[in-house]
């Protein structure tokens, strides 16, 4: 089914709510200072019925210039419009201001109403709605139909509902039922019994009874309590339907219009963008570096500095790339589109498209500015993912950031990485998350060249530890493990605890380091189970450098040629196999062993028994209990 937002449009006094009225029956002026003064303030809401059964919402926005940011809030989300003009006063101000704004929003779906139709002569009729068209001429609405109506006579009223429905059935569906679901907020109150509820346009996906959801930005999550589509109880609304919110843990005073309410999971907000901007012609004044000015989004406005990073300004009517610095933080995607006006609020200074949600702040005038620029502005969907691995400061981000750039379908975005992925463009790793294929290619690169540089330089370390590596490489905690544990897999490293070497490496000692090697072996050997402390050993033997002896003698404990009993109690591998074997051969005749009757077996003293035995205990091989051992049944 169908689901689409009618708006309307037009200036003060135009017959715009009476329009809705005589098309709907509903009256959308609510206030009571709106029915004294015949003045729409506020957004009104109505829907329209359709031939098929099911209803289009209907949004009535004030023509007044005083409540233009209101126009801007019910503009957002307009599928189809009704530009109205009074066939007697013909197009006025508000009527041209708010073409502009149409037609920067992207509105391209409309009807020209020239209403009160019955207090004109025809000629007079045929005069402004050729006025009225001419206006179109050059905007997104250029060509739309023309139709002459009356609401107090109901003049046109049956041929306007009959193109209405033509207009809604002719537009394509472009909103995702099954992307992200933003709602901005444009009515918020507190209902006795229930708390706080909202309304709003959902913009793209669903929204369903007790799914929880944040509010921005704020940052408060909430649950749906329940839910109204056209003033109708409902389990879910869709892309392109008014809804109303019953929301469950927040207060009504802790909204307001502006907010926005989406998935808690994609609650990242931004305070700096880059976008392309348009300058309307009708601006009375270039648009100069620093401005001050109002940035709208969906029903937000906030204050915002324009950063003109090409030129000093940018003339009426003309385009420009730029930076959007915000005052207040808010939520948006590529694509969303805004309006721009001045601080004072008394002109529209013109709108655009978001580029990069989240843009870092770039240097004016130079070459690497201009070029990530365009970049930016040209990029389809698969330049833009590119551009998001190749500029984001991880390596590895999560799949669903990406919506904040391309806010497609679930489907559609996997569709656009699974044809990087064949075209071997981006890395798909475990959890959902990806890397371009050339970053991670230069990072494997770097990686596997600073442990080289290591092997050469350290050539008798069995390998480098791996922190220290990953800060050398300056790569965060996951982009380094999954790098890692890629290389391994294609056994280029290999991971032994926390060091990490070459496959091809191998422990070469020099002439120098061999000569010492075979006295520090030797030695040991002819030691057995009491050998002193590593300082005490070093010390017999003054022929070898300190440098050489610590190198080789870790060398060799890399090796597997020496064994660690305890803190600086090492023992030959041969040694070790030998007292072993004594042990467990005397275990196996007798059952137990006391500390004593090992020292004697072994030929040493307690102070080398003791660590001797617990290094076992702790190897799994024997077990204490009470004063004596045994041998571990796995041992066994």
């Amino acid at each position: 089914m169908r689901h689409v937002i009618i708006g309307t449009a037009g200036h003060v006094d135009h017959g715009k709510s009476a329009l809705i009225h005589a098309l709907t029956g509903i009256e959308t002026d609510r206030l009571k200072e709106e029915k004294e003064r015949g003045l729409s303030i506020e957004l009104g809401f109505a829907y329209f019925g359709l031939p098929d059964g099911s209803r289009a919402g209907i949004v009535d926005v004030p023509g007044h210039e005083k409540f233009i940011r209101n126009m801007l809030s019910g503009a957002y989300g307009m599928d189809v419009v009704l530009l109205v003009v009074d066939s007697k006063e013909g197009v006025q101000e508000q009527t041209l201001e708010h073409l502009e704004i149409l037609d920067l929003l992207g509105l391209s779906t409309g009807i020209l109403v020239m209403t009160k139709a019955d207090l004109v002569t025809p000629k007079q009729l045929a005069e402004s709605s050729e006025i009225a068209q001419e206006m179109l001429v050059g905007s997104a609405l250029e060509g739309i139909p023309t139709i002459h109506v009356s609401s107090e006579t109901g003049q046109g009223l049956d041929a306007l509902k009959n193109l209405i429905a033509q207009k809604v059935n002719s537009v394509a569906e472009v909103r995702q039922r099954d992307g992200i679901p933003r709602l901005y907020v444009d009515r918020v109150f507190t209902m006795q019994g229930f708390g706080a509820v909202v309304t709003g346009t959902l913009i793209s996906g669903s929204i369903q009874r007790e799914q929880r959801l944040i509010v921005l930005p704020q940052g408060h999550e909430v649950r749906v309590r329940g839910l109204q589509v056209h003033n109708e109880s409902a389990d879910r609304a869709y892309a392109g339907q008014r809804t109303a919110l019953n929301l469950s843990g927040i207060n009504a005073h802790e909204i307001e219009r502006g907010n926005v309410i989406c998935p808690i999971g994609f609650s990242q907000v931004t305070d700096n963008i880059d976008v392309s901007l348009r300058v309307l012609s009708s601006f009375p004044r270039p648009l100069e570096h620093w401005t001050r000015l109002r940035f709208y989004l969906g029903t937000s406005e906030v204050f915002c500095r324009a950063i003109l990073l090409v030129d000093d300004t940018v003339k009426r009517g003309g385009q420009a790339q730029i930076q959007l610095r915000l005052e207040s933080p808010i939520l948006t995607f590529r694509s969303d589109r805004f309006i721009v006006r001045d601080f004072s609020a008394q002109h529209t200074v013109g709108g655009g498209q978001v580029t990069n949600p989240f843009a870092p702040r770039h240097r004016r005038f130079t070459e690497e500015t201009l070029e990530v620029l365009d970049e930016w502005s040209r990029a389809d969907a698969a330049d833009v993912i590119s551009l998001v691995l190749t500029q984001n400061r991880d390596l590895c981000i999560p799949q669903d950031s990406l919506h904040y750039y391309l806010p497609n379908s679930y489907p559609t975005l996997d569709q656009h990485l699974k044809t990087l992925e064949a075209d071997h463009r981006i890395i798909s790793w475990g959890g959902r998350l990806i890397s371009a294929a050339n970053r991670t290619e230069a990072a494997e690169s770097t990686l596997l060249g600073a442990l080289g540089d290591f092997h050469e330089k350290n050539p008798l370390a069995s390998g480098q530890n791996s922190a220290q590596l990953q800060r050398q490489i300056e790569l965060d905690d996951t982009a380094f493990e999954r790098i890692v544990n890629r290389l391994v897999q294609r056994k280029q490293v290999v991971k032994a605890g926390n060091l990490l070497r070459m496959m091809s490496h191998k422990i070469e000692f020099s002439s120098e380091a061999e000569g010492a090697k075979d006295k520090i072996e030797q030695a040991l050997l002819r030691l057995g189970l009491n050998t002193p402390n590593l300082g005490e050993l070093e010390s017999q033997f003054s022929d070898i450098s300190p440098q050489v002896f610590q190198e080789t003698f870790y060398a060799l404990l890399n090796l597997g040629r020496f064994v660690k009993i305890a803190d600086g109690y090492f023992v030959h591998t041969d040694t070790f196999q030998n007292t072993l074997n004594v042990l467990t051969n005397y275990l196996q005749k007798n059952d137990i062993i006391t500390v004593s009757e090992f020292r004697e077996l072994a030929d040493t003293s307690r102070k080398y028994a003791v660590p001797f035995l617990e290094y076992c205990d702790a190897q799994g091989i024997t077990i204490r209990e009470d004063n004596h051992r045994r041998m571990r049944k796995s041992a066994e």
